[in-house]
């Protein structure tokens, strides 16, 4: 399995908000995205999964062997790309339950008595009450709820591929030792990961394979974890 992005320039709005980005990403390696704000992060995963707002003009996303830029995003999806959302929808009516029950079925061959067995056990792991999977998606969740939320999606989906943006924002200390070990169990079992994040919380527990930093939609370093240290002694302009 292999995610390869290959010299892409993805506009939105008539405005190139990501140009000339490469990277591959391969089963079971964890990339680590950093950058300042607006430098293109969130732009970059949506036009990955094919979000009709951000065009790519240039270059190519070639999963499994394939170009994918002419599939619409729930046939991308289908074929095991995941994203999280930085600000998760709200969809009301909709048992957290039920939801995660879909996404299995849509993308496991897993019985849903056994996934929500799984689901149930990551959520108290959590520290999730035991109605919480009772109450609507999103539906009045907290920030830190909302991301714990999405975790519960990809354990549901069991992606090849996870783009997670920002998946750590608001999580406290506790949950995010539990979501680090859920990634990196993800990542044993095959799942490719780009994690975006502001923050070396979660890098201090999910340790990245590679670190790539994207600034004004460019990719101006890559390296090992060790750039993280780096970039969080000097900051972004001192990196290399």
């Amino acid at each position: 399995m292999s995610l390869i992005i290959k010299n892409i320039t993805v506009e939105t709005d008539g405005k190139e908000v990501v140009k000339n980005f490469s990277i591959t990403i391969r089963k079971g390696e964890i990339h680590a995205l950093m950058g300042p704000n607006g430098s293109g992060k969130t732009s970059l995963c949506s036009a990955i999964l094919g979000h009709p707002s951000y065009r790519v003009t240039k270059g190519d996303i070639v999963f499994n062997g394939k170009s994918i830029l002419g599939l619409r995003t729930e046939q991308r999806a289908r074929l095991g790309i995941f994203l999280s959302f930085q600000e998760p929808p709200e969809i009301r009516g909709v048992p957290m339950s039920s939801f995660l029950r879909a996404v299995a079925k849509t993308h496991t061959k897993e019985k849903a008595q056994d996934t929500m067995i799984r689901i149930s056990d990551h959520a108290q792991k959590f520290g999730l009450g035991a109605h919480f999977l009772d109450r609507s998606v999103n539906d009045g969740f907290s920030g830190g709820e909302k991301k714990k939320s999405e975790i519960l999606q990809l354990v549901a989906a069991n992606p090849k591929v996870a783009l997670l943006d920002e998946i750590d924002a608001g999580v406290d200390v506790d949950a995010l030792d539990a979501m680090a070990r859920i990634l990196k169990k993800a990542a044993l079992q095959g799942t490719g990961m780009l994690v975006i994040s502001h923050s070396t919380r979660i890098f201090t527990r999910c340790a990245p394979d590679f670190v790539h930093i994207i600034e004004r939609g460019v990719r101006t370093a890559s390296g090992t974890r060790s750039l993280i240290k780096k970039i969080e002694k000097e900051g972004y302009r001192k990196k290399v």
